[in-house]
């Protein structure tokens, strides 16, 4: 009996030459695995252009050194000008591709200029495990556990990318650990909720708040929320973070505060004409009646109203007391003890992100009955 051949590539393709369809964007990359060696080379997203090089370089054609010269001498991508900075040239333009937010493509600009600050003269091929980890601990270090795995992950990422494109053949990041974050920030409870309203002293103020702890929503949304946005019975909200499209129902509620949408959003209609939800209500230095009120002026004046608020009920905050963005962990909590799934509001795509806001690291008692 004739044995059967053995299956050295994958079907339809020349042997040696293999494909992987990366399950994030459903783009296909090809790849060449020397069978001497056993060494493996990104041959990028171009199937023809792969089959060329892998022909080539199962006939030891040396009159096609592409493929050829990358197997006998490595290092293809460590030719002059193939560095860390020429790479995220080309990653830039890729990650502008993805289906992302303004905000999160903005954010990952920002973190690739300083990534090239630190490695932009290095050759992409040659840098090391070592090197990617000294520079992680060294945020690590200072208590910046939460940037050093933002940072990890985009190497990660964009090293995965300039394999597939043949830049380098080893991603160094993947040995790497994760930085283990131990999270200050307090939660809010319902308790200093309750009494930080009181002590709210702007109109505007307490009707963010209310429409916070309503909706889940992060501050961004909240001074971003207009009439308009409020049709056929629901609240219309693209988060400026994610992009998620979420379309509230006006009839949420929230038993423990005898709180609904729809009030909350008749309050917001005061004397001033205004296209805002939240919006001041006189004029305030060069800022007029109806204007929407800013991020910073959220973050300032609910910080006042919870300090005042804590002294009252005689509650020590920490170095890290709540925040306003803490009203949207609040929410999560509040709707899922009253039997409400807050993934959906929260516009989260996982289960594990939800979780995360649900926990209310160890603020409130556990009652047992």
């Amino acid at each position: 009996m004739v044995p059967r051949p053995r299956n050295t590539g994958s079907k339809d393709l020349p042997p040696n030459l293999y494909r992987k369809t990366d399950a994030r964007n459903g783009v296909t990359y090809y790849t060449y695995r020397d069978p001497i060696s056993g060494r493996v080379f990104g041959l990028g997203k171009d199937k023809e252009a792969a089959i060329r090089e892998a022909v080539a370089a199962n006939h030891a054609d040396q009159t096609r050194p592409a493929l050829v010269d990358r197997i006998a001498a490595p290092a293809r991508a460590s030719m002059p000008g193939k560095s860390f900075l020429d790479w995220t040239v080309e990653y830039r333009e890729l990650y502008s591709k993805r289906d992302l937010s303004p905000a999160t493509v903005k954010m990952a600009e920002s973190r690739l200029k300083r990534l090239n600050a630190q490695f932009g003269s290095r050759p992409i091929s040659q840098m090391t495990t070592m090197e990617i980890a000294t520079y992680l601990t060294s945020m690590t270090s200072v208590g910046k556990g939460q940037m050093a795995r933002a940072m990890r992950s985009l190497l990660r990422d964009l090293f995965m990318e300039a394999i597939a494109s043949g830049w380098c053949e080893k991603n160094p990041v993947d040995v790497t650990r994760a930085a283990k974050i131990k999270i200050k920030r307090q939660r809010l409870t319902l308790e200093l909720w309750k009494a930080t309203y009181e002590e709210a002293r702007q109109p505007w103020l307490k009707r963010a708040m209310e429409l916070a702890v309503l909706t889940g929503q992060r501050r961004d949304d909240i001074g971003a929320m207009l009439f308009k946005d409020v049709s056929e019975g629901f609240l219309h909200v693209i988060q400026a973070k994610t992009g998620a499209r979420l379309r509230i129902s006006t009839e949420l509620r929230l038993d423990a505060l005898s709180l609904d949408l729809s009030t909350v959003i008749k309050r917001c209609r005061d004397n001033v004409i205004s296209k805002h939800l939240v919006h001041h209500v006189r004029n305030f230095r060069r800022i007029g009646a109806g204007a929407g009120v800013k991020i910073e002026g959220l973050t300032l004046a609910f910080a006042e109203a919870r300090d005042r608020a804590a002294a009252k009920l005689g509650i020590t905050l920490g170095s890290h007391p709540p925040s306003f963005h803490e009203m949207r962990s609040l929410a999560a909590r509040l709707h899922a003890a009253e039997g409400r799934d807050p993934q959906k509001l929260l516009g989260h795509k996982s289960s594990a992100m939800t979780d995360m806001y649900r926990d209310s690291r160890g603020s409130e008692w556990i009652e047992v009955a």
